[in-house]
C-alpha cells in the first residue's frame, strides 16, 4: 500500500510540474537578432567604444579586485571564507564555511585556489559571487 501511494505520489509531481513547464512565455523575434548582428561589426574606429562599454558591463569593484591578494588570502584564511568576502561575497559565507567544517573540510578553499590561479587573469566572474561553490 505504501508503494502505491509513493508510486502515486510521484507520477502527481510530475504531472503538476509539466503544467507548470511552459515555453508560450519564450519568443524569439529572429528579425530582431539578426538586425542585432548585421550592425556588430567590429571595426577599429568602434574598438575603444565597445571596450568601454564592457568596462561599464562588469560588476562594481571588478576592476579593482586583486588576483593575488584573493590568493594569499585564500592561502592563510580560505577555510573561514574571507578571500570570499574579499572578491565580494555575503558574510553568510563565513557563516557557511564554518557549517561545513572549513568549506566542506577544506574542499572548497582548495578549488577556489586553484579556480582563482588558473583565472588568474579575470577574476570579474567571482566578484560579488554569492555562491557557496563560487566556481559553479
Amino acid at each position: 500500500m505504501e508503494k502505491l501511494f509513493a508510486l502515486a505520489l510521484f507520477c502527481s509531481m510530475i504531472v503538476s510540474v509539466g503544467a507548470f513547464a511552459s515555453t508560450n512565455k519564450y519568443r524569439v523575434d529572429d528579425s530582431s537578432i539578426e538586425a542585432v548582428f548585421s550592425a556588430s561589426v567590429l571595426t577599429v574606429t568602434n574598438l575603444e567604444a565597445a571596450s568601454n562599454n564592457v568596462l561599464a558591463m562588469m560588476p562594481a569593484g571588478a576592476a579593482s579586485k586583486d588576483a593575488i591578494l584573493a590568493i594569499v588570502l585564500n592561502v592563510f584564511l580560505g577555510a573561514i571564507a574571507i578571500h570570499r568576502v574579499y572578491l565580494g561575497g555575503t558574510p553568510l559565507l563565513i557563516l557557511g564555511y564554518f557549517i561545513t567544517f572549513g568549506g566542506i573540510f577544506f574542499i572548497v578553499p582548495l578549488i577556489d585556489l586553484i579556480v582563482l590561479i588558473i583565472n588568474y587573469n579575470d577574476i570579474s566572474k567571482y566578484v560579488n559571487n554569492n555562491k557557496f561553490f563560487m566556481w559553479g
